[in-house]
């Protein structure tokens, strides 16, 4: 025998609740009050809030993935901003017989190896230290870099900081609308619990075909042991539209 199944995902509460709306209401303009008037209203409200909270984080989801996208390509800019002025640095050095030691103040080791560090932001702080490294080393009397110069290596900085900030923003408003959603799912499946024990209890003198046609048209869905046949009713919809 089919036996109802609860929503489990964020979307199918959402319908569940945007069904039982409009269905409910559509029932009472005809008279047939299958569950409360004041059960529909408190559906109709937390169906809209719910929706706006579940649709915000498709939203920042995708402000997010942007984010992050560009984060990592202003980050992969400066790596090679950077690995470009350590590769003029060690022709210089050479070419000028300038002392090893000059390589440490663009965070170089005396052998001149160039580092690789294993987090991308790790390039944040690396860039800083080349750009104070080099007004100590003009400091000292050496000459200051080109192509690029520290000015240049900056300006690279400034911007793969500002999308590292707008990158951390919009993963917490992600989470803060994940938050959301979580702090609602509670109540929403009482609401959906109170809904079907109205069902249940106002349509129990009808038969068990007829419970499950009029409970479907307010969202429950049923699942069928193996080999079972399965009604018309619940062929699958189709998947949930993609985030």
């Amino acid at each position: 025998m089919p036996y109802y199944v609860p929503p489990r995902s964020d979307f199918d509460r959402s319908r569940f609740l945007q069904r039982t709306a409009a269905s409910a209401a559509a029932d009472h303009a005809a008279g047939n009050f299958y569950i409360s008037s004041e059960t529909l209203t408190a559906v109709t409200a937390l169906a809209a809030q719910f929706d706006t909270a579940v649709r915000a984080i498709s939203g920042t989801k995708r402000a997010r993935s942007q984010e992050a996208l560009e984060r990592s390509e202003a980050l992969a800019e400066l790596s090679a901003y950077v690995r470009d002025l350590w590769a003029v640095l060690r022709r210089r050095v050479r070419r000028l017989k300038q002392p090893a030691n000059v390589l440490l103040y663009y965070g170089l080791p005396i052998d001149g190896e160039t580092p690789h560090p294993t987090a991308q932001d790790a390039w944040l702080p690396i860039a800083a230290d080349v750009v104070s490294g080099d007004a100590e080393a003009v400091a000292a009397g050496f000459p200051p870099m080109s192509n690029p110069s520290a000015a240049e290596l900056q300006a690279v900085l400034d911007m793969a900081l500002t999308e590292a900030g707008e990158a951390d923003a919009a993963d917490r408003i992600f989470d803060q609308a994940q938050a959301a959603v979580a702090g609602l799912r509670g109540e929403i499946d009482q609401m959906i619990d109170d809904v079907m024990s109205e069902l249940r209890f106002t349509l129990r003198r009808e038969d068990k075909p007829s419970q499950r046609r009029i409970m479907r048209t307010y969202g429950a869905k049923y699942a069928y042991l193996e080999g079972e046949p399965i009604d018309p009713d619940d062929q699958p919809e189709g998947d949930p539209p993609p985030e």
